[in-house]
């Protein structure tokens, strides 16, 4: 490298420090806007598992048993009883409301199937639309109604010998590597960080090169130099912000190590070096993105679709084996599920260095492709320079001539057009065809079988016949088995104890351990209901265990497959309405801030946010009226309520986007700003962690953003068929926070001087 060379570099990036030092909206990106993702992300899933879910009894039964249970559940700190009721119909309306999350029904003479197995089984009804609490919350009933079988059981046959019959059905205990306590937080928050740090990158990345091409300097200046000049000028002016990123990361992981005391099982040095290609894999994409639009605005939108979909495709979530040829493509071509499969084999697994080695050379082909197409673009030196904005020609006479023009203006500005409807076309077909398998279908599962009997044989063989497991292997060592574990050759171990048949003769404890990856605790509720089902399918072990214990009927209410397209989609859907009309609003709002249309009156204020609206609204229509119907959504509730619902949700954001766009002073700030934001207003939605479990300051604080209200609304209404009764306190509730945006953005748009 020459001393020309060298002086242009640093001076490039003092120019660029100089430039984030100075520019208001950069700092923020860079150092705002990771504060409040860690912040957030960590402190929603703070307090690791569910607890103290809401729970119901109805009982008929009025026995030793209904009080044996009640106690069990008043003893777990899993669920907690709010409503003990003889009126089936006061639980189904509480679970309507999702004032609870389960209700166990005890029927008249249930106390006897502790003796004798009939018809008179406990049944337990738990909300299968809302996965995780839902799920969590049968486990705890489950678990407090076989032990107040095991209980009455255990003092029936006191002093009394019972050779030959079991009093318990077998335990199945799941073993999460590096996450004992299946903590949420040890789960989720790794993938997320790194998903919503790469989104910051990509978007400071775009606007810091994409600037050059706006104003017109890379026409003037770095077009009339060579071909190293150009890359001098990119590199340097990308370091600083890989190097802000990186630091982030490195911080959220030491925070992980040090702060919480999770150990980093395999090489610390191969999971910084995966850290740091990330980073620059992700500035790389950014700049072909913007060598290639030549836009800000359109290289922004096409980096949000492209960086927020890493989560759904990254095979953390739910397993891509079972999953469309699109999906698996679609997961393959993303480059963060391949840094992914290193953090979790060097993080969770403890696997072996050459295991990686492969991703390693993935992830460089996304440092290399990219910035060849890159430069292969800007050598043609062919430029010309970009408009800034779109040109609006606004004409802004009372409330119809506003209203006309603010419809226009949406679409003729190619970029807001694309976010309020194109983009929307394209994530009601882009997003559910990663969830099309629903659940996580045949697994590929070692067995270690410690009994070697008979009994044992059958079990296995049984696994193999579920829809979730497919046993690759069947082993007699442990430690062999969780070697392919660690080096993600199976998804799991199932270990059978020694002496199993044995126990279950002897009526003692005989356990099934299901040792699987910290990182892939979407899978453990999956392999929990192959491992029942196909002890359940064994003759020999319903022979010699108690009939009382397989008295228990499960009932998913509202997702009865369990699928996981059906939980998350709808929900996700929510989240793309309200991120679409927020960028919708703002963008258009800027947009007009920067051609000096600060202040508008109320006429010109009302006109222009029922354009907004009706953009909203039908956008809205669309996805509860079409996509649902495409895709198999559930879609109970009454239709006055749905249009009722949607008018109150399509008028807060509405607002919201006003409110921001008041604040913002060109049409690229809300995208610069936003794009990471969705993922944690999901989380904080009560979606994948229950809000109760949150920290109160975080509930509090996300109530201003309307999904946090209506992903609830409409979960009770489309998948639950709720009410007006059920609904009344959320139309109460987003009703008042539309009339608060409402103000808000007039009294900024308005009103103030």
């Amino acid at each position: 490298m020459t001393n020309n060379t060298l002086s242009d570099f640093s001076a490039s990036l003092i120019d660029e420090i100089n430039f984030i030092y100075h520019d208001r909206y950069m700092k923020i990106l860079l150092f705002i806007v990771p504060v409040f993702l860690l912040t957030f992300v960590i402190a929603i899933f703070s307090s690791g598992v569910p607890e103290k879910i809401p729970v119901a009894l109805v009982d008929y039964d009025h026995s030793s048993l209904s009080r044996e249970i009640i106690k069990n559940i008043d003893a777990s700190k899993s669920i907690e009883l709010i409503e003990t009721t003889d009126n089936i119909s006061l639980a189904q309306r509480l679970m309507k409301s999702m004032k609870i999350y389960a209700f166990i029904e005890i029927p008249r003479g249930a106390s006897g199937s502790t003796i004798r197995q009939d018809d008179n089984k406990v049944v337990i009804r738990y909300n299968g639309q809302l996965r995780t609490t839902g799920n969590a919350a049968f486990i705890g009933l489950q678990a407090a109604v076989n032990d107040a079988f095991n209980s009455i059981n255990n003092r029936k046959s006191l002093g009394v010998e019972h050779k030959g019959t079991g009093n318990s059905m077998p335990n199945i205990q799941v073993i999460s590597i590096s996450n004992p306590q299946n903590s949420y937080e040890r789960f989720l928050t790794p993938i997320a960080v790194p998903v919503l740090l790469s989104i910051v990158l990509s978007s400071a990345v775009i606007c810091a090169i994409g600037r050059f091409f706006e104003e017109g300097n890379l026409c003037d200046d770095w077009i009339k130099k060579k071909t190293i000049y150009l890359s001098v000028q990119i590199a340097s002016r990308c370091l600083p912000y890989i190097t802000i990123i990186f630091l982030w990361g490195l911080i959220f992981n030491v925070w992980q190590v040090v702060g919480r005391g999770w150990p980093i099982l395999g090489n610390s040095w191969l999971l910084i070096l995966a850290m740091f290609m990330l980073c620059l894999l992700t500035a790389s994409i950014a700049i072909m993105f913007i060598s290639i639009t030549r836009n800000v605005l359109t290289a922004l939108s096409i980096s949000t679709v492209y960086a927020s979909a890493a989560l759904t495709y990254s095979d953390g979530t739910l397993s891509i084996l079972n999953a469309n040829g699109w999906a698996k493509f679609w997961s393959n071509f993303q480059p963060f599920t391949h840094y992914y499969r290193i953090q979790l084999e060097q993080v969770n697994l403890g696997s072996y260095i050459t295991t990686s080695f492969s991703q390693f050379g993935i992830l460089s082909l996304y440092i290399i492709i990219p910035l060849t197409i890159s430069f292969i673009i800007l050598a043609r030196r062919n430029y010309s320079q970009q408009p800034v904005v779109f040109q609006e020609n606004v004409k802004l006479d009372g409330v119809l001539q506003s209203f006309i023009s603010t419809v226009k203006s949406i679409r003729k500005c190619q970029p807001i057009f694309s976010t309020a409807v194109m983009s929307l076309i394209l994530y009601s077909v882009f997003y559910p065809s990663a969830y099309k398998a629903q659940i996580n279908l045949k697994l590929p599962v070692a067995v270690v079988d410690f009994d070697q009997s008979s009994l044992s044989r059958n079990l296995i063989d049984n696994l193999q016949t579920t829809r979730e497991i497919d046993v690759t292997q069947v082993d007699s060592s442990l430690s062999d088995a969780l070697i392919l574990l660690r080096n993600r050759k199976v998804s799991a171990v199932i270990a059978i104890d020694n002496d199993f048949k044995k126990n279950l003769i002897r009526g003692e404890n005989a356990g099934i351990d299901v040792h699987l990856s910290g990182g892939y605790m979407a899978v453990a509720a999956d392999l929990r209901t192959a491992v029942t089902n196909a002890i359940n399918a064994t003759t020999d072990v319903n022979r010699l265990t108690s009939k009382a214990t397989n008295n228990i009927i499960p009932l998913p209410l509202y997702n009865p497959t369990l699928g996981y397209e059906s939980f998350i989609m709808p929900l996700v859907f929510i989240i793309i309405l309200q991120q679409t009309l927020i960028l919708t609003s703002s963008m258009l709002i800027a947009l007009r801030n920067s051609i000096g249309l600060t202040k508008i009156n109320s006429s010109q204020f009302i006109g222009t946010f029922f354009g907004l609206f009706m953009v909203g609204f039908f956008g809205a229509v669309f996805v509860f009226g079409w996509v649902y119907y495409l895709q198999g959504y559930p879609n109970e509730g009454s239709m006055f309520l749905q249009v009722l619902l949607i008018v109150l949700f399509s008028a807060a954001v509405s607002s919201m986007g006003m409110l921001i766009g008041s604040f913002l002073d060109n049409i690229n700030r809300p995208m610069q700003i936003l794009s990471a934001t969705s993922m944690v207003i999901f989380y904080a939605s009560g979606a994948s962690f229950p809000t109760f479990n949150m920290p109160e300051w975080v509930v509090k604080t996300m109530v201003i953003f309307p999904s946090s209200t209506m992903i609830s609304g409409f979960t009770m209404l489309n998948s639950q068929g709720a009410g007006i009764y059920e609904l009344a306190p959320v139309i109460i509730k987003i009703s008042l926070l539309a009339i608060i945006l409402f103000l808000l953005a007039m009294y900024r748009l308005v009103w103030q001087k």
